[in-house]
This record gives C-alpha cells, sequence and structure tokens, in this order.
C-alpha cells in the first residue's frame, strides 16, 4: 500500500506530498512535525502541501481532516500553498471547488492559496522567504516532495 504522505522541512518551508487523503492519525502527525519544526527554528514555517494527480478525491471525513489541518497549521505556518496537480477537468474542477470553499468559509485571507504546479508558486514562496526559492523547490523536487 502507498503511504498517504511523506514529508520533509527544507529551509523554513515544510514540504508535504500526499498520495491519498489524511487520516486522523495523518493529521496529528503532521501538526506534531510542524510544531517541532516551528520551535527548533525559532520561527513560523511555510507550509507546501502537493497532491499526486493520482490520489482519490476526499470524502466527507477526509475533508473534515484537511480543515483542521488547515485550521491548526495556522499556529506554525504563516502562509500555505495547496499544489494540486493534474491537467484533466476533474482536477480543474477541484481546483476551483477548493478555491472557492476558501473563499465562502472567509479562509480567503492569504493564507492558502491553490495552484497547478510547483512551478507556479516559487515566485511567491521566494517573496515570503525573502529570497530566491528556486533551489529549495529543487532540492524538494529532487526529494519527490514535489512533481
Amino acid at each position: 500500500m502507498t503511504p498517504t504522505y511523506q514529508s520533509e522541512v527544507i529551509d523554513r518551508i515544510i514540504f508535504s506530498r500526499w498520495h491519498n487523503p489524511p487520516t486522523k492519525d495523518d493529521v496529528a502527525a503532521m501538526m506534531a512535525q510542524m510544531e517541532e519544526a516551528a520551535r527548533r527554528l525559532g520561527q513560523n514555517l511555510l507550509y507546501i502541501a502537493s497532491i499526486s494527480p493520482k490520489a482519490k478525491v476526499p470524502d466527507a471525513q477526509e475533508r473534515a481532516y484537511l480543515n483542521q489541518m488547515v485550521a491548526e497549521g495556522r499556529r506554525f505556518c504563516e502562509q500555505s500553498w495547496l499544489v494540486y496537480e493534474g491537467t484533466d477537468l476533474q482536477h480543474n474542477l477541484q481546483r476551483v471547488i477548493i478555491s472557492g470553499v476558501l473563499i465562502l468559509t472567509r479562509t480567503f485571507d492569504n493564507y492558502l492559496s491553490v495552484a497547478k504546479s510547483a512551478d507556479a508558486i516559487v515566485k511567491d514562496v521566494g517573496t515570503a522567504l525573502k529570497k530566491d526559492a528556486s533551489p529549495i523547490f529543487k532540492v524538494a523536487r529532487e526529494r519527490g516532495l514535489i512533481a
């Protein structure tokens, strides 16, 4: 069975690559990793979650875990990006739906942005880091954390 996700902190970015929607235990482990990294670095992180185009669409319970992760992640991350990969209609609709939900729930406050690819956010992440993020993205790509 494919693991649900893999994650790693590079610089002050916590990357997570999701192969399937999260479980309750995944959310708890991710929060613990964020908290430990923020404490160790002495500052809040940036969070980049990439979802494999092969991941199944989350059901209601899994969406609840995702909402919990977004809400709790704010304690440890100053900004987050969700990279929802894939080019077919289903993936495009998922991005639109997620963006719409963020607006409707007033979560759209520049904390969480949705993108189609990691390359689309390199500049924004660099702005948040106040340096070129390209080398960090290169390492993350080599480690399989982003496509």
